[in-house]
């Protein structure tokens, strides 16, 4: 009975740490029901209990069933891809082998090697460390700005093979040798487990600078489409004007046909010139081409998608941000505005506040959303199953602010998500009111 007991104590710490391994690197699966998920400890630990009352099999078949039940185990509890799965099982697995080799070549150091208490001592004193270790692998990652399993990290799946073949290779040898080979046994084993965790960081590390420069070509190019989108607004933008231009030459061209008593066809006329007056009108006008091109051109889109905007807005004229970091600003606010707005069934608006005061200019945007938002560390918090270009503007909305030495903050308060930033226009030659 006291076995029996023994051995559930040990699955159950090494399911904790199989939970704190596994969440970390993998997404859990969101279609299971809740009650679902908080059995997952109760599966590892019944996997393992499985594995203690069976039969032992041959030393190199043993980590083949433990690596067998962790891949059934989160392939039901984890959305993750066969291979990923795999190779996650076998790192858990090299690192479990390695933490009792390693306790293993240091028991023989010590006299009373080979006594049965010192054994179970030394299980015991393994499941501590592997859980102690577990959990500063989690509070250790937790604090990153990305969770594990938006890296690709299964191309360096060679690695997860590697330590599993290395500490089989280890622990094969013969451990009843003379005491100088126990202690060359002991330097090897602990220089194996430097050398691990030394490459398991250097992969990580790499990893993540992989993904920050995926992040910045995205980046870039999602600049770069703006820009475009920008200066094809600004020819638009141009042929408004040039229409708007020539609207006296329209009157009197109108005036003539009237005289002429050509009814009908001024008619015609009037139809097809005021037709392309609704298309060309422009509403907003800030002594800013830029400003008026975008923003010209982002509440004519709100009309059409049936949302209401409204706008503070005086002389930008003495804008000093470059063309390039406007564009960045008012395109990403107001189309992340404009989707969330979309999402709504009925109260569509978007409260717009752009003005020059004091040599600062002030920007803000407000607007309902059909879901609470998360944010953090002034920042939005997106799942990784739900990851898109959203918070790469975001982002860029937030480097084009630093760049110009401005200060924003995120809100979500009552059913309203808020942006507000305040960034010094230095030379801008406006006067304090």
């Amino acid at each position: 009975m006291g076995i029996i007991v023994r051995s559930l104590v040990l699955s159950f710490m090494t399911g904790i740490s199989c939970k704190l391994f596994f969440e970390t690197l993998l997404s859990e699966r969101r279609k299971w029901p809740g009650w679902v998920m908080r059995t997952e400890i109760l599966a590892f630990t019944a996997g393992f209990m499985l594995i203690a009352v069976t039969p032992i099999p041959p030393y190199i078949l043993q980590p083949v069933r433990v690596i067998f039940v962790l891949f059934l185990i989160t392939q039901f509890y984890y959305r993750t891809g066969i291979a990923k799965n795999l190779l996650s099982a076998v790192l858990f697995c090299g690192i479990y082998w390695l933490i009792f080799v390693m306790l293993l070549s240091t028991a023989y150091l010590l006299p009373l090697s080979g006594n049965r208490e010192l054994d179970d001592m030394v299980e015991i004193i393994g499941e501590v460390i592997l859980l102690c270790l577990m959990m500063a692998f989690r509070i250790d990652f937790q604090k990153r700005a990305r969770r594990l399993d938006g890296l690709q990290w299964e191309k360096f799946g060679f690695f997860s093979i590697l330590v599993m073949v290395v500490v089989l290779a280890v622990s094969v040898v013969t451990w009843d040798g003379t005491t100088a080979e126990n202690y060359a046994r002991f330097i090897v084993v602990a220089g194996l487990v430097i050398l691990c965790v030394s490459i398991f960081y250097f992969v990580i590390w790499r990893l993540e600078k992989e993904e920050e420069l995926q992040w910045m070509q995205l980046s870039r190019e999602r600049v770069q489409n703006q820009m475009d989108m920008y200066h094809n607004m600004q020819k638009s933008y141009e042929r408004q004007r040039r229409l708007l231009h020539d609207y006296s030459n329209q009157l009197q061209c109108i005036q003539e046909m009237l005289v002429h008593g050509g009814a009908e066809e001024t008619l015609k006329y009037l139809s097809g010139l005021t037709g392309n007056l609704k298309k060309s009108v422009y509403y907003v006008n800030t002594n800013n081409m830029i400003v008026n091109v975008v923003l010209n051109r982002k509440y004519q889109d709100a009309l059409e998608k049936g949302i209401v905007m409204t706008m503070s807005v005086n002389d930008l004229s003495g804008i000093t941000i470059s063309e390039e970091g406007i564009v960045t600003l008012l395109v990403n606010l107001l189309d992340n505005a404009v989707e969330a707005c979309e999402k709504l069934v009925d109260h569509k608006v978007i409260q717009f506040k752009m003005v020059l005061e004091a040599e600062e200019l002030i920007l803000s945007v407000r607007n309902p959303v059909k879901e609470p938002v998360k944010i953090k560390d002034n920042r939005i918090v997106t799942s990784k199953h739900d990851k898109d270009l959203h918070g790469i503007g975001l982002l860029n909305v937030e480097a084009v602010i630093r760049q110009n030495n401005g200060t924003s903050v995120l809100k979500c308060e009552d059913g309203w998500f808020y942006f507000a930033a305040m960034i010094p226009m230095a030379g801008s030659g406006v006067l304090p009111a």
